[in-house]
């Protein structure tokens, strides 16, 4: 059984005692917004995410804030509008706050989280759903980013805004020991180059968070992508280097490599556009940098996460392209 959600604000809990749903917290929330579609609450099924608290019914699913005063969900809502229907979003009913608390309401699809499903995926059909993956989010890269930026981030909560704040997070691991005073010079040099390059780049709407998690899987294919809480606008590379990362990251060779036909594929037709590889392997090292963070702050750190991550981060260090060096060896 999954712990009551907190209301972190408050302290408050929204528990279900003898059948009955507190009416404080994002449950709270959720039972009263469903009731209004005469659904019961307890006879959902609670969804996936870190962010939000969901809940899926035979035909609804509904995602609320878990703390008031929380902005994201209706800004998603706005954007997710202005997306083409190529991306396969489902479609909004309703969205609002109530209590304090942001929740959207949309139609469920029909269909699985492909990270759930992937275990189960022989390797053909794994790197069709990169492909398919890829081919969805270029439809968002193509939306108008002055229409779309009023409802993104203003800056990813993965990457730092500035030299001195990635500067600070290198002393940070170098003082956690993960890093070396030498490694942490070899990525400075890297993200050096990553700024000077920066300014250069064309801009264009981000998925932001382009992941097995956030992507639904139905009868063999990808039919669309999901939760665009971290959207933002940004050089393609941030989108790109999730996709290179399944195929060229730390991992099993023998999960890895069947991938790396389709990702060189899609890297080759890309690369420019998202910056070259300079730009690429600098938002690599930058999300690797707050992955490793987090999973040293976590209360439960995951060992196999974490020791991805330093891996990462000790072959960029190297300054020849760490991991990613085999694809843009070739590329280039």
């Amino acid at each position: 059984m999954e712990p009551p959600l907190l209301n972190l604000r408050s302290g408050s809990a929204s528990v279900v005692v003898n059948g009955k749903i507190s009416s404080s917290g994002p449950q709270g929330v959720a039972a009263e917004i469903l009731r209004r579609y005469d659904v019961d609450l307890t006879r959902a099924q609670r969804g996936r995410g870190w962010t939000n608290a969901t809940w899926l019914t035979d035909e609804l699913a509904i995602r609320v804030a878990p703390k008031p005063q929380q902005s994201d969900l209706l800004r998603e809502a706005r954007l997710v509008r202005l997306l083409p229907p190529e991306v396969g979003c489902p479609t909004i009913v309703e969205a609002g706050v109530l209590h304090g608390h942001e929740w959207v309401l949309t139609r469920r699809l029909a269909g699985e989280n492909l990270e759930e499903i992937w275990p189960s995926l022989d390797h053909t059909a794994r790197a069709e759903a990169i492909e398919q993956m890829w081919e969805r989010a270029r439809h968002i890269h193509g939306v108008d980013v002055v229409a779309a930026a009023p409802h993104t981030r203003s800056r990813s909560p993965f990457f730092p805004g500035s030299v001195q704040e990635a500067r600070a997070t290198l002393d940070r691991l170098i003082v956690a020991n993960e890093l070396t005073t030498a490694q942490a010079r070899g990525l400075s040099e890297a993200l050096d180059r990553f700024w000077a390059a920066l300014p250069g780049v064309p801009k264009a709407l981000n998925h932001g968070d382009l992941c097995t998690p956030n992507t639904l899987w139905h009868s063999g294919r990808v039919i669309a992508l999901l939760d665009f809480e971290f959207a933002v606008i940004a050089p393609i590379a941030i989108d790109l280097n999730e996709v290179v990362k399944t195929a060229f990251g730390p991992g099993d060779p023998a999960e890895r490599a069947p991938l790396q036909d389709v990702v060189h594929r899609i890297a080759a037709a890309s690369l420019d556009a998202a910056g070259g590889p300079d730009v690429l392997i600098g938002y690599s090292i930058m999300l690797e940098m707050w992955l490793l963070e987090n999973e040293l702050a976590a209360e439960a750190p995951n060992a196999t996460e974490r020791a991805a991550s330093a891996a990462m981060l000790t072959a960029f260090a190297t300054g020849d392209g760490g991991y990613f060096a085999p694809l843009l060896d070739d590329i280039l």
